[in-house]
């Protein structure tokens, strides 16, 4: 693993160094993990915080897990439904997401493949986003597959008024009116829960997109969830230069051609001002 790429490097900050590939870059491409979004105040799933720390995922991250369990104690899934999605409706983007945005307004960054589905890439103003694992304000209808886009102060009425709620009839009723399609099928959050795959052409685009980097950044990811891990390997294989920015460990370090130990925020506020 080269930590300095040139011996002139030796003589350069992490952020200056950073700044150099960027703009000596031919087909930048970022990848994204939970890391970036913490620093908004959405807790990582794993973390010691996180939702999988106090909700069994077996059951809470699976589709058919929260359908069962609701049927057994409804209460369980709203604390679920609120605690899932309260940090997600209350973030905003953080200057690491400000500056991505800078970077492909200026023409550096070609896409941003991330893993995360609180929509903070795009309401940060990045055009070209692959989202591997959805949107939590994109809704697809299981029967007829419409798509319909709901805003954060919508979604955000229907997790406080789920905790009002008292009665599971009452819960039924309401959950029930509010997932229904106008087929008469019924919608869902068109993200991925455990056991189901990626959305075929969204990974198929991120490969792509890997597979044309020269420099391709990771920024906050584990590593560890699959099929998504293999994007940077599959950049590495076809030439890219890997950079990662984290400030703990991941399973990337073998690959890595600069590993930067600090929080995307620290890097970006410096980052921002010189490009």
């Amino acid at each position: 693993m080269l930590r300095v790429l040139e011996f002139l490097n030796l003589f350069m900050n992490e952020g200056d160094e950073l700044l150099s590939l960027i703009k000596n870059s031919n087909y930048l491409i970022v990848f994204t993990g939970a890391g970036i979004s913490t620093e908004s105040g959405i807790p990582s799933f794993r973390g010691k915080e996180g939702l999988w720390a106090k909700y069994r995922p077996e059951i809470y991250g699976t589709f058919t897990g929260l359908i069962s369990q609701f049927l057994i104690k409804p209460s369980n899934v709203v604390n679920f439904i609120f605690d899932f999605t309260s940090p997600i409706l209350e973030a905003k983007p953080n200057i690491s997401h400000i500056c991505l945005a800078k970077l492909e307004e200026k023409g550096y960054l070609k896409s941003i493949i991330t893993q995360n589905i609180d929509n903070l890439h795009s309401d940060a103003g990045n055009k070209n986003v692959i989202e591997l694992h959805g949107n939590l304000y994109i809704w697809r209808c299981k029967k007829c597959e419409n798509i319909e886009k709901i805003g954060k102060e919508k979604l955000s009425e229907f997790a406080k008024n789920l905790k009002k709620i008292q009665g599971r009839r009452e819960l039924i009723r309401y959950i029930n009116n509010f997932v229904k399609c106008k087929c008469g099928g019924r919608k869902r959050p068109d993200i991925v829960f455990f056991g189901e795959p990626l959305p075929f052409e969204a990974f198929e685009k991120a490969k792509k997109e890997s597979k044309k980097a020269d420099l391709f950044i990771i920024i906050g990811s584990s590593g560890i969830v699959s099929p998504a891990c293999d994007l940077p390997y599959i950049a590495k294989e076809n030439g890219a230069k890997i950079i990662e920015i984290n400030p703990e460990g991941s399973c990337f370090e073998n690959i890595t051609d600069l590993i930067i130990i600090k929080r995307a925020t620290e890097v970006f506020e410096e980052l921002i001002k010189k490009i």
